[in-house]
């Protein structure tokens, strides 16, 4: 539990050997669902499985030693496992064969026989009787047919049958003896706009801050939930690149959000939980540059994103495509700084060994080209410092082509040649075999 708490507020006990967490606002802080996983085998040195369930995280624990992440399908990653393990969770637990009725907010009980002393045992039995059938996996009892086995077991059996799936019975439920960094506001009067909204959340985040200092501890994640006049909840979830509680840098941070993705109308109920982090301990250096703060380059961000769109601020990154110049934008983060670094530094070195890097144009510029058999012999453009003249040497054509296939993407075909020019320059050229148009892609160093 002591390892828990340092890693999500939201924990639930289960047994007396088995804790289950959500780090669903972690991923800004320690990185992807691999990244968080080690982070926690590190402290823990045990059993410790991630996946999108808590049932399947179980299982996955259970019939695997050390780390196992979970990151497709539940049902595939748990159909291997034995039947035994499914036996291991009923018993630890406090299985009592609940089922959430789909539609309904209410839970009932199913009594599964009138002698039967409680929800394990006859779990147990029915367990047997699987293997009675043959069965051995899992996945085997995930795919038997709902209405047979409601037929021969009843609702317990479709309930063994959802957790051999990876379904959970239930939502999870917080100890209550984990302290939550947690503030409401029912508002008297509805408000729909940020100016407003910006005091209740200085009221909300003020003594969440200080709750924070108190404990050492800051905000790895921002939940927010606005209950509007029409009984929907607008819910947002900040997950931030550092434990931060600077209590004006989170309100900015949330308003900026709330500027991108507003609620649909007014608010009438104000819900704000941080999920703690250890707080951080920096130490600076003498020799090295100093970098800006965590609260600073995420403020900045954040503001990019609600300028611009989250999807076009970011760090660039290439795909394994052969798409020309195809790329994503991901979030940027100060910590793959490194990485980066070493790139830049093979690079320059390739390029002091007589590589020719392609510093492209984004996007193309349109030229004009004159061809004499099939070849191009001179290039024209109408903008001023850019490269043109005739063509002194040419290497080409490559010709490449793609996504013709797939009806919802933007295929390309293009003939494309690396040209010297007689001012000096070395250019890539391509002909969009498509439109029959020339472009200017990059130009060669």
């Amino acid at each position: 539990m002591a390892i828990a708490r340092d890693f999500s507020p939201r924990i639930e006990r289960h047994g007396t050997a088995c804790v289950v967490l959500d780090v669903s606002g972690l991923g800004r802080l320690l990185g992807d669902a691999q990244a968080i996983g080690a982070e926690l085998n590190r402290a823990a040195a045990d059993r410790v499985a991630i996946a999108p369930t808590q049932t399947a995280a179980r299982l996955m624990a259970i019939a695997q030693p050390g780390l196992t992440v979970v990151t497709g399908s539940t049902a595939s990653a748990l159909a291997p496992l034995p039947i035994d393990t499914l036996g291991v969770l009923v018993a630890d637990g406090g299985y009592d064969a609940a089922v959430c009725r789909q539609g309904r907010a209410t839970r009932t009980t199913v009594r599964l026989k009138p002698d039967a002393t409680s929800g394990v045992e006859a779990a147990t039995r029915r367990l047997d009787t699987f293997r009675r059938w043959g069965l051995t996996t899992l996945g085997e009892i995930a795919d038997l047919p709902a209405a047979d086995l409601s037929e021969r077991m009843g609702q317990a059996g479709l309930v063994l049958q959802r957790l051999a799936s990876g379904v959970d019975l239930a939502p999870l439920v917080p100890d209550p003896g984990v302290p939550r960094f947690r503030q409401s506001m029912d508002l008297e009067w509805p408000i729909d706009a940020l100016e407003p909204l910006s005091f209740v959340l200085a009221r909300l985040l003020d003594p969440l801050s200080a709750a924070l200092e108190r404990a050492d501890r800051g905000a790895a994640a921002l939940r927010l939930d606005l209950r509007l006049v029409n009984r929907t909840v607008h819910g947002r979830v900040l997950q931030l690149p550092a434990a931060m509680r600077d209590a004006k840098v989170l309100r900015t941070l949330l308003l900026l959000d709330l500027e991108s993705h507003p609620p649909s109308a007014a608010i009438d109920v104000v819900t704000l939980e941080i999920d703690p982090a250890p707080a951080r301990i920096i130490q600076y250096s003498l020799l090295e540059r100093a970098m800006p703060s965590a609260e600073t380059l995420a403020t900045l961000t954040a503001r990019l994103g609600a300028l611009v769109g989250e999807r076009r601020c970011g760090s660039p990154a290439l795909l394994d495509s052969y798409r020309p110049d195809a790329f994503e934008m991901r979030r940027f983060d100060p910590g793959a700084s490194k990485p980066v670094a070493q790139g830049f530094r093979l690079a320059t070195e390739t390029a002091l060994a007589g590589t020719l890097i392609l510093r492209r144009f984004r996007p193309p510029i349109a030229v004009r080209v004159t061809v004499e058999r099939g070849r191009p012999v001179r290039v024209a453009i109408d903008r001023r410092g850019m490269p043109g003249g005739g063509v002194a040497q040419q290497a080409g054509p490559w010709r490449t082509s793609g996504a013709w296939w797939d009806a919802g993407a933007a295929g390309w075909d293009r003939d494309e040649w690396d040209v010297a020019l007689t001012d000096g320059s070395l250019c890539r050229l391509f002909r969009d075999r498509i439109s029959e148009r020339w472009f200017l892609e990059g130009v060669l160093d």
